[in-house]
């Protein structure tokens, strides 16, 4: 099943995608738009273009002082299992993770009503399939929502 996930992208994800873009197009974004005025672009190119000059930008605003902030859109070819593993109950649990900000797993646990063991066991589920992230603040494990959107395609 397809699936179309608009999702966070971490400050060192992008850094290694600038790079991996360099490395492509043996240099800097300039040498990118050259081709676009010699003619020589090609969808690939285009798409490469676009997503570098947005990751520029994040990278320029987190350098003036703002929070990093850059969102991706992609889609997912997700398999019966990962599919499977999409239940009511971690889907609720996202949609709470995008209304609240949680300070700790125990108190994502608490909101909902729920078992500490039972959310730790899908959030790792949702870790896996890179809808969230735990980060660990001292002692406690603060969940993090990757996903701002969650499309699924049928047909």
């Amino acid at each position: 099943m397809l699936v179309r996930v608009v999702r966070r992208v971490s400050l060192g994800e992008v850094r290694r995608r600038v790079a991996e873009l360099e490395r492509k197009y043996g240099g800097g974004l300039d040498g990118l738009s050259d081709q676009f005025l010699g003619g020589q672009a090609d969808r690939e190119r285009f798409e490469d273009y676009v997503e570098w000059v947005g990751m520029v930008h994040a990278l320029r605003a987190y350098g003036e002082g703002e929070d990093f902030d850059y969102y991706t859109e992609e889609e997912l070819d997700l398999g019966r299992d990962e599919v499977s593993r999409l239940t009511p109950r971690r889907l609720e649990l996202l949609d709470h993770l995008s209304r609240f900000r949680p300070r700790s797993i125990n108190a994502l646990a608490s909101g909902m009503g729920r078992d500490v063991k039972n959310v730790y066991g899908d959030l790792k589920v949702l870790e896996g399939l890179g809808f969230v992230r735990l980060v660990r603040e001292g002692r406690r494990v603060v969940p993090e929502l990757l996903v701002q959107e969650l499309t699924l395609l049928l047909g």
